[in-house]
């Protein structure tokens, strides 16, 4: 089977949208499945940056391997080369799908697996960023589960 690629896109990949990245990562290798590429990238990135600590912190202590990261701006070569663009809100889907010529399909995450859930903004505090990574898990379990069982033929 061919390597399938999903990218998780968020306003400045520093955050929401790296830790998406991650815990879909994880969840799909827990799946033990390989044929899947994830990654993340922002609508405004006006240079590559470190995430935020507390992020990858907080990614580590639930589990979640954290690979070198530094924040990139979503480009045309990458919705080309995607199969699916997964965003943190519906107004992010929008901006792509105006901005960039693209046939990939391009939604955000609640949309893709029928869940009206927000994903929570980010503030200083480290309570909003759990907060953040409770969502997102129980979001991105879906998501692996709803890619998986597409990609994947049933036998």
């Amino acid at each position: 089977m061919a390597q399938r690629k999903i990218i998780i896109v968020g306003e400045n990949n520093l955050c929401r949208s790296f830790m998406g990245e991650t815990i879909l990562r994880g969840q799909i290798r827990k799946k033990e499945v390989s044929d899947i590429e994830v990654i993340s990238r922002g609508l405004v990135v006006l240079f590559s940056e470190p995430v935020s600590p507390i992020a990858a912190t907080l990614l580590r202590e639930h589990g979640y391997a954290i690979e070198e990261f530094r924040s990139s701006q979503l480009t045309e070569e990458d919705l080309d080369s995607a199969d699916l663009v997964l965003t943190m809100t519906g107004e992010q889907a929008e901006r792509i799908r105006e901005d960039f010529n693209t046939q990939t399909a391009c939604m955000s995450i609640g949309t893709f697996i029928d869940m009206e859930d927000e994903i929570p903004l980010i503030t200083e505090d480290k309570e909003s960023y759990e907060k953040c990574f409770t969502v997102l898990e129980q979001l991105m379990e879906a998501v692996a589960d709803r890619v998986i069982g597409e990609l994947l033929p049933t036998e």
